[in-house]
């Protein structure tokens, strides 16, 4: 019996918003190809098609592209083209790919049944389990088994008034949540003080998009893995002038907690697109300079700029601006409230999304909905230095970020950023000699350099310019992503 004719299709599917279909057998990918068509060619398809995919692993692009073409007539290779073109490395951990403007989503998650199973939260309308014996599922998979963002995205497709959100803070966070809610078709208002923004985060010209890795692959590693891929197929048509591929390099630490990385990666069998372990020579031919060490290289690393970036991401039809200094949020009759410190409601809207850091915080105790002990309440602020140092102080700079005991980033016009500090307990944060020191001596520790210091013992800081900030930290060092406990329609993206 065809995958068509068990679930019904496509009748069970017409005059419905969305369709979620979980694939327990994910196989060589050809009911998906014959799935996606048979959607496209139904006039009374749902408005959206979710595909849930288990796999143990994951083919190379190349082999399933020819896998496909060898199973699907020519009608249909313009589709597994469009799956190649986006086919994830064999990961484990959850990947997402876009297709049809966003219409289609295909959502793999890689890894042993015992593992993905039981981290699913999804609704699925029906279940394939392939051509054999239907496989027996655990109780995670059911209707009520929905993720905090379905919900969300749920609601809205199924109350088209509903499709509005007000986000507070236009930082990278909140940046990323409106572009991502306008992309599917939302009205996004974002409120923040840009002028105070740019003010305090003008001079923070680079930043670095890189993964990690630990011994056990634990939720830090995951979660770093992930949002590093997620973020750079969502922004994949950012200009390479404000995200730039240039990969990094992770070394081998030389002092404090020393972690052999080299037995690190060769328990994990990563394949080498993602990482690999490098010597010290060819960590030098990578980075274009000396370098007496080695470590991890991370080919799909990427040096990004924060402010352009924003700018990017906030300019996608659907998203609005509006300058606001945010005091408190209020519920009346099913709307978040969003008030300025006269008690003018500015902005209203059916979800509430608080994305501005350490101001988050600050948001929700005059709003009386932090509650005592909860984890939001521990965030605290650990304050941070980085120095631009001029290029040819550093040889013209690495080729690629280089990272262990802090981090230098490849030149941008004319400098390279290093950093950077951790200082506990501050009132506030400026550039300082002492910051902008021990920023050098980090890079100097890095690439090799240790005449590098003296050059700059008793300089001034007009010539080498610099940002000091604030990090939001929160305890585990994990940042509080979805709803806030015991409210409807108040989300946080914070930490």
């Amino acid at each position: 019996m065809t995958l068509f004719a068990r679930l019904g299709l496509p009748q069970a599917w017409q005059a419905r918003p969305r369709y979620t279909l979980l694939m327990v057998d994910w196989s060589d990918g050809e009911s998906f190809i014959r799935l996606w068509q048979r959607w496209k060619e139904d006039p009374c398809r749902p408005d959206r098609l979710h595909v849930v995919a288990l796999s143990a692993s994951l083919v190379e692009s190349s082999v399933l592209g020819s896998r496909l073409r060898a199973l699907t007539p020519s009608s249909l290779h313009s589709l597994v083209d469009q799956l190649v073109a986006q086919w994830p490395l064999n990961l484990p951990g959850t990947h997402r790919l876009d297709f049809e403007e966003l219409s289609v989503t295909l959502t793999i998650a890689v890894g042993p049944l015992a593992v993905t199973m039981p981290r699913l939260a999804v609704s699925a309308d029906a279940i394939w389990a392939g051509e054999a014996a239907a496989v027996e599922l655990p109780k995670v998979v059911s209707s009520e088994s929905r993720s905090p963002t379905d919900r969300m995205l749920g609601l809205a497709v199924d109350q088209k008034e509903a499709r509005h959100a007000v986000v507070v803070g236009a930082g990278i966070a909140g940046a990323g949540v409106a572009h991502a809610l306008a992309l599917r078709g939302w009205r996004v208002q974002v409120l923040d003080v840009t002028s105070r923004r740019q003010q305090e985060h003008g001079a923070h010209v680079a930043a670095a998009l890189t993964p990690m890795v630990t011994r056990d692959d634990d939720i830090r590693a995951r979660l770093s893995r992930a949002g590093s891929l997620r973020a750079q197929a969502r922004w994949s048509q950012v200009s390479e002038d404000i995200l730039w591929r240039c990969g990094a390099l992770q070394l081998q630490r030389m002092s404090g907690r020393i972690v052999d990385l080299k037995a690190v990666l060769a328990g994990l069998s990563f394949p080498p697109e993602w990482v690999r372990f490098v010597e010290a020579s060819e960590a030098s031919d990578i980075a274009g300079l000396q370098l007496n060490r080695g470590g991890l290289f991370f080919p799909t690393a990427a040096r990004l700029r924060p402010e352009r970036l924003i700018e990017t991401l906030l300019a996608v039809e659907g998203v609005e601006r509006l300058e606001v200094h945010v005091e408190r949020v209020d519920r009346v009759d099913g709307q978040w409230h969003v008030l300025d410190k006269h008690g003018k409601t500015c902005a209203a809207a059916p979800q509430l999304i608080l994305a501005g850091a350490l101001g988050t915080q600050d948001i929700l105790q005059r709003s009386a909905l932090l509650e005592p002990g909860a984890r939001l309440s521990a965030m605290h602020a650990l304050g941070g230095e980085i120095t631009l140092l001029p290029e040819s102080a550093l040889s013209g700079g690495p080729r690629c970020i280089v990272s262990g005991d802090g981090y230098v980033l490849p030149a941008l016009e004319g400098n390279c950023v290093v950093g950077s500090s951790y200082v506990h307990g501050a009132q506030c944060m400026a550039p300082s000699i002492a910051g902008g020191l021990g920023n050098i001596e980090r890079a100097a520790g890095l690439l090799g350099q240790s005449q590098l210091p003296a050059k700059f013992n008793n300089f001034a800081l007009d010539p080498l310019n610099g940002w000091a900030g604030w990090r939001a930290v929160l305890p585990g060092r994990l940042p509080f992503i979805g709803p806030l406990f015991n409210t409807q329609g108040l989300w946080v993206a914070s930490g």
